[in-house]
């Protein structure tokens, strides 16, 4: 049984990669090789606010997957990846930080059935491999 993957972020921006890797990969809520879900936390919320969000809906996909669940945040230290530790420590639950496009995208088309410590460490070499340094914007002038 596939590890379910929850995207966690302020604001929209966990909706709107989910929306953008499904549009991108022509994949549906049911075609992916992963369930994934999106958690938009108010950024008004504080953290005790946030931290339960995270609890309920990891509570949630254990009881449909039971397998742990895979928590993607968009950057450490922020409330949404601060919350989502406190919330792993009491689930079977590993935490990736610096969510990207790319990362989503590769969930919705090519995830591998792995275990969620092999999930985890697959998609963060993932997100590693897809930032890469295009163009530096200078022209260095040749001494």
């Amino acid at each position: 049984m596939a590890v379910p993957v929850l995207i966690v972020s302020h604001g929209e921006l966990a909706r709107r990669l989910l929306d953008s890797a499904r549009t991108i990969s022509g994949q549906d809520r049911d075609n992916c090789p992963v369930p994934i879900s999106a958690l938009c936390i108010d950024w008004r919320a504080d953290a005790a606010e946030a931290t339960g969000l995270i609890e309920a809906r990891i509570r949630r996909l254990e009881e449909q997957h039971g397998t742990g669940v895979l928590i993607l945040t968009e950057m450490f230290g922020n409330t949404p990846c601060n919350s989502a530790l406190r919330a792993s420590g009491t689930a079977n639950a590993a935490v990736v930080t610096g969510v990207n496009l790319p990362m989503v995208l590769s969930l919705c088309c090519e995830a591998p059935d792995l275990d969620l410590p092999d999930l985890a460490d697959w998609i963060w070499s993932n997100g590693r491999r897809s930032i890469q340094l295009a163009a530096s914007g200078a022209v260095r002038k040749s001494k």
